[in-house]
């Protein structure tokens, strides 16, 4: 098995997870990507040494209660800003201490590729070689987002298609990788409005 099979497998079983009763009203699934949450070391390029993602989703009935809560709250944030969302997530996978699967399987990719690394490199090496290791598992994600929808294992679950919104709380990634996720038509106008303001 490679690392984008097991990511592919996961992502479709936290699909089929979503809980039954909710399933109509969600209007967005949501793949968290994380770099470094468990590195002991605080220099961003540190980071790039335990990705991994989780899938979640946002509901309308959530975001009518978030609107409700606030007066103030503009709607198109409370929909499309990820800090309103549920975050009802899947388990970690890729580089996690839940996953040893995917930890084994993403350490012997990178590994392969030649894109891991340990202890001291030349500064511009390391900054090279670390880009790399966030747009290698970007990319991964990316690409999972893309066989959810092309599998027709979204459909499958939520009855509809919807859109997938890639984010990382740490990086500003979200317009690029959510429009490279999804087919135009998918990504709203509000979405893309509120992005690049």
């Amino acid at each position: 098995m490679t690392l984008q099979d097991h990511m592919r497998r996961a992502a479709g079983e936290a699909l089929r997870s979503f809980p039954e009763a909710l399933r109509p009203d969600i209007y967005v699934i949501s793949l968290r990507i994380s770099h470094g949450e468990y590195s002991n070391v605080r220099q961003l390029w540190d980071y790039a040494y335990d990705p991994y993602m989780a899938i979640g989703y946002n509901t309308e009935a959530h975001v009518r209660r978030n609107l409700e809560a606030s007066s103030s709250a503009d709607p198109v944030e409370v929909r499309w800003n990820y800090a309103y969302m549920l975050l009802e997530e899947s388990g970690p996978v890729g580089h996690h201490l839940d996953d040893p699967v995917g930890t084994n399987l993403y350490l012997d990719e990178v590994r392969s590729l030649d894109l891991w690394y340990e202890g001291e490199l030349p500064e511009d090496v390391e900054e090279e070689k670390s880009e790399a290791l966030f747009a290698h598992f970007d990319e991964a994600c990316i690409d999972v987002a893309k066989h959810l929808r092309s599998s027709g294992l979204i459909e499958q679950a939520l009855g509809c298609d919807v859109p997938i919104v890639v984010f990382d709380m740490f990086r500003p990634i979200e317009p690029e990788a959510t429009q490279a996720a999804n087919p135009p038509h998918l990504v709203p106008d509000d979405y893309v409005t509120f992005q690049t303001t």
